[in-house]
């Protein structure tokens, strides 16, 4: 088995770290340009629900009944009952099922409270979703089970910021992408390239000693001098 030069390897990477650079430069421009001008920007916006007990003094019963029934509302929250009115009163252009695949209903933790999250590429339109969801189904609880324990915790807001785009982050991992990349090819470069280009390479691959070495005559003034 042919033994790696690391010493070789390395001088050959130096003599390439123009394609690096080049690579880097590359793809960190294209993800800027990617990113900022051509990948849409999605918000987030969120609420919170919580449920009370009816009684004014608390028991452990009653606690322990609204954490089971966190995921009973969680299912009727994305409802087609109630994302049909939620379409119906923002006046809504999607279908039930595209609100429903932009809604993410997840308990808090162990406590009873229901985070409901909307996605949209409308910042505005994030956070009235989210707080309409959020009104229709307290309003459906109370029409289906007859309750009034579920109660808003915490209103939805406008995000300025979009979540799915930060360049700050996704520039340079861009760029290092490109280094992954340049690294492989000039690998694969050195590692396919049969030339010689040392005499030690030719001592190490043949095993003998090179005696001497005749040098390259450059320039035409000088192939014409060895015509003479």
């Amino acid at each position: 088995m042919e033994e790696i030069n690391i010493k070789e390897i390395l001088s050959f990477f130096v003599s390439k770290i123009w394609l690096m650079i080049i690579f880097v430069l590359a793809f960190a421009t294209m993800g800027y340009l990617y990113f900022a001008h051509i990948q849409t920007p999605m918000y987030h916006s969120s609420t919170t629900i919580i449920l009370v007990s009816e009684q004014e003094d608390t028991n452990n019963s009653n606690i322990t009944m609204n954490k089971q029934l966190v995921s009973t509302y969680s299912e009727i929250i994305k409802n087609k009952s109630v994302l049909n009115k939620v379409i119906n009163k923002l006046d809504l252009n999607m279908s039930v099922k595209e609100l429903a695949e932009n809604i993410s209903v997840t308990a808090v933790g162990d406590t009873e409270i229901i985070k409901i999250e909307v996605s949209s590429i409308d910042n505005a339109l994030a956070r009235d979703i989210a707080s309409e969801v959020a009104k229709t189904f307290i309003s459906e609880v109370n029409d289906i089970f007859k309750l009034q324990n579920v109660t808003i915790l915490s209103e939805a807001g406008i995000e300025k910021q979009p979540y799915n785009i930060s360049l700050t982050k996704q520039v340079p991992l861009s760029g290092f992408v490109g280094l992954f990349l340049s690294v492989v090819i000039i690998f694969l470069i050195y590692y396919f390239d049969t030339s010689i280009k040392s005499v030690e390479a030719i001592e190490n691959k043949a095993k003998l000693t090179v005696l001497g070495t005749v040098e390259k005559v450059k320039g035409k003034n000088e192939s014409k001098n060895i015509r003479k």
